[in-house]
């Protein structure tokens, strides 16, 4: 896949998730009478709550915004490790409510056909999303060495580091005789550590093994086509002689350039 038509489908990922926003994400019951309810809706009607719940009520809006904000983003400015970051949001939030259906039907979330409450809103969203994130990572892969040689390694110590630390964290025992006050803050502390860096590691790590299979396999047929360019100049390039042109008044002077010069 060429780097043009990575943007373009970049591009087209971001509208889609955008208007997939308006969209239908779940169907409702209320006094009897079902009716859906979108993204963008249900965001509008938690940010009325911002007085009460400042953060919480007022995220929903804040990622519709940056859906709109990456439509432009990823039509003028055509960057893949920004349409990675931006599409991930929606498609972690999708990923995240298809975990909890199916904790909430105990591990049968397929056998018992929760997904029929959900809309084109979600599903959309869901597939556009991890289009754009695969999509990224394929240009990041291939593009390795002239774009993102830097981005790729760095990301690759962070994912393994941010891993290590998470499971380190889980390891945090509670010393009893500590105080209540100390307590409370190193449990605050060690599951703000888990989770931020189970996320990190979790959104990067299936990303990142994809990015160096795409890499691995570019670079091996890239070496493979210069190995027979190069064999192919060994047996067919001419051999190169060295020419100067002399000019002469008639043909003894040649033959006499000829004779000093041992030129036969």
């Amino acid at each position: 896949m060429k780097e043009k038509n990575i943007s373009v489908l970049q591009g087209v990922c971001a509208t889609v998730v955008f208007v997939a926003y308006f969209l239908p994400w779940a169907q409702v019951s209320i006094l009897g009478s079902d009716s859906s309810i979108s993204f963008a809706a249900a965001a509008y009607q938690l940010a009325s709550l911002a007085d009460k719940m400042p953060l919480a009520s007022l995220m929903p809006l804040g990622i519709v915004t940056l859906g709109g904000i990456n439509v432009l983003w990823q039509w003028l400015l055509k960057t893949n490790v920004g349409a990675f970051y931006m599409n991930s949001i929606p498609l972690c939030i999708c990923v995240a409510i298809l975990a909890g259906l199916d904790a909430i039907v105990g591990g049968s979330y397929l056998q018992a056909n929760v997904a029929d409450g959900l809309g084109a809103g979600f599903y959309l969203t869901f597939l556009a999303s991890l289009v754009s994130c695969v999509a990224a990572w394929t240009s990041i892969g291939r593009l390795y060495l002239v774009r993102y040689k830097g981005y790729m390694t760095i990301i690759t110590i962070l994912t393994v580091l941010c891993y290590a630390l998470g499971v380190w964290a889980n390891t945090w025992h509670l010393d009893f005789d500590m105080d209540y006050e100390e307590m409370i803050a190193l449990e605050k502390r060690k599951n703000w550590t888990i989770m931020l860096t189970h996320i990190f590691s979790l959104l990067h790590f299936p990303f990142v093994i994809y990015g160096w299979i795409v890499f691995a396999i570019r670079g091996k047929r890239r070496w493979q086509i210069l190995q027979e360019a190069s064999s192919e100049n060994l047996t067919s390039a001419p051999e190169k002689t060295n020419t100067k042109t002399v000019w002469v008044k008639d043909e003894e002077e040649a033959k006499r350039y000829m004779e000093e010069n041992n030129i036969h």
